[in-house]
């Protein structure tokens, strides 16, 4: 009953039905306005990492998106730039930078990249990751600080509690909203301590609770599928980017698309050609792309995908596709991405051995690259 009584309030919570529509968006604009509308007590909430007192008679603001100009590096031909969840700032130059992690798992060479940013003093700036997944989970580069969704909830409560005084004229109002956000991300904390596995040897089962057998779980209860699946795809692609072969230049993306996960394991050739192993539903796929304006290039890309498939230097054990648009070899997706299925499907299949498959895959390749390119050569001038 009291599942059902949690349920029930959770889904009647304005707050919970809008931050659906754009989690993390929702999520640091939520905190950009608290921290915009009742800065005093804002700053209260990460006292723990910055202990310089408040002065309200400085500049202080809060701000998202905004936009920092990384360091360049001798190999850089322009200028990078990155963009900051959530910044804080106080004291005319304290600030406070928040990573909003809700529905991803961090990156540890996202993190890092922060230290590059010219503005960012590091005796003046302090940097916090807030986020879903546990802190024993993860190593965080210095000088990053760690903060829990359901640490985050506590500490509201403590300090937004009935003897707060809030906006005379939004009293009422700015109180039912806060007392509801701090309820919904107790309650999501509270759930995914019991989704995210704590098994080291994690397995590829993010669409277990599409089955028939899970339908009144707590998880589509919630209607949270699609954060686990979300969540489980940037763990995955993290791992994969842990441990991955480094010796050869392949690089890691992750997306979502059609209530599925993606990750993307890009070998990029040239400004034309790039191959890639793709992990999406229960499917491993072997492909590339061919980025070309010509009014034949889908001809070129068949008869090179035919070329490497036949002398079996990529798609290798896969299968004959049962709807193929372009050729019955192949399966595409437009404008420039040909594919095909391997065999095997992933569903169940451990992160470890998942990963030995593609270091194995991308082994073969790179001992094929010459022949490869011989391949393109013949057809690509």
């Amino acid at each position: 009953m009291k599942k059902e009584k949690m349920v029930k309030d959770l889904k009647s919570s304005p707050i919970y039905n809008m931050s659906q529509s754009s989690l993390e968006n929702f999520h640091t604009s939520f905190l950009c306005w608290l921290g915009n509308t009742y800065s005093v007590a804002f700053k209260k909430l990460f006292n723990k990492f910055n202990k310089k007192r408040f002065d309200e008679d400085k500049k202080h603001s809060c701000e998202t998106q905004v936009k920092h100009t990384l360091l360049k590096n001798e190999d850089d031909e322009k200028n990078k730039s990155i963009r900051t969840d959530l910044e804080f700032k106080f004291n005319d130059n304290e600030l406070i930078i928040i990573e909003n992690k809700i529905k991803s798992f961090p990156n540890d060479e996202q993190l890092k990249i922060y230290s590059n940013v010219k503005e960012f003093d590091k005796g003046t700036t302090t940097f916090i990751l807030l986020s879903l997944v546990k802190k024993k989970k993860m190593n965080l580069p210095n000088p990053w600080e760690y903060m829990s969704y359901l640490e985050l909830a506590n500490q509201m409560g403590k300090i937004f509690n009935k003897k707060f005084k809030y906006d005379k004229y939004y009293e009422n109002y700015h109180k039912c909203l806060i007392q509801d956000y701090i309820f919904v991300i107790r309650e999501i904390s509270k759930i995914f301590e019991t989704l995210i596995s704590e098994i080291e040897e994690k397995k590829y089962d993010f669409y277990k609770y599409d089955k028939q057998e899970y339908e009144n779980d707590e998880i589509n209860k919630y209607d949270l599928r699609d954060i686990f699946v979300k969540f489980k795809t940037s763990e995955l692609a993290n791992y994969i980017n842990k441990n991955i072969n480094k010796k050869y230049n392949w690089e890691i993306k992750e997306g979502f698309s059609r209530k599925q996960g993606i990750v993307d394991i890009i070998r990029k050739i040239d400004e034309k050609f790039r191959f890639q192993i793709q992990l999406q539903g229960s499917n491993y796929s072997y492909g590339f792309v061919y980025l070309e304006k010509e009014s034949n290039k889908w001809k070129k890309r068949i008869e090179i995908a035919k070329d490497l498939f036949e002398k079996k230097y990529w798609f290798v054990n896969t299968e004959n596709p049962k709807k193929a648009k372009k050729d019955k070899c192949f399966l595409s997706f437009e404008p420039d991405f040909i594919y095909r299925c391997s065999n095997e499907k992933i569903d169940n299949q451990t992160y470890k051995k998942i990963m030995s498959r593609i270091n194995t895959d991308i082994k073969e390749f790179e001992k094929n690259l010459l022949e490869i390119q011989n391949c393109i050569s013949k057809f690509v001038k």
